[in-house]
């Protein structure tokens, strides 16, 4: 499969949003409300957004924040990857592998040395996912403040070369 990767622009925003919210339902089988507007503030502090896709279509992305959108007990060097998604229908073809890499190579090029993101730990598909590709589980399990699920920090650290 061949995989286009764009910069994200503010016009992708709504359809990111929306491509969120319909991933976020099919992997908890259901919509949650505030899934959009939590997720909503992070396009503003984007340092890093990433869109797989066309000029037209969004079938997936990767959005970076500074670490003032992380939690406390996150490294303080570390860029926050904030949001990741794919289509549904094209997941499982390695669409979230190639934005989790453009991603890290992004935020490394961008200067940051190492990256942050949290994972439920019930979503086993892109922990496992998380964890082949070098991030390690960081700090403690905590709960989630929208969905109340166990959570878990992985961070890690990027090449600059």
């Amino acid at each position: 499969m061949s995989i286009r990767l764009r910069q994200g622009t503010t016009g992708d925003r709504e359809q990111c949003l929306a491509l969120w919210v319909a991933a976020c339902a099919a992997r908890d089988g259901r919509a949650v409300e505030g899934v959009a507007d939590r997720a909503r503030p992070k396009f503003d502090e984007c340092v890093s957004w990433l869109i797989a896709g066309d000029r037209d279509r969004v079938d997936g992305f990767a959005l970076s924040t500074r670490l003032r959108s992380g939690r406390g007990a996150d490294p303080y060097d570390a860029a926050v990857l904030g949001l990741i998604a794919t289509e549904p229908e094209r997941q499982g073809r390695g669409l979230g592998r190639a934005l989790l890499r453009a991603a890290s190579r992004d935020l490394a090029a961008l200067g940051y040395g190492r990256a942050v993101l949290h994972a439920r730990l019930d979503n086993a598909i892109a922990v496992h996912l998380y964890e082949s590709e070098g991030w390690v589980p960081s700090g403690e399990v905590y709960e989630h403040p929208l969905w109340r699920l166990p959570t878990r920090a992985f961070v890690r650290t990027l090449r600059t070369a």
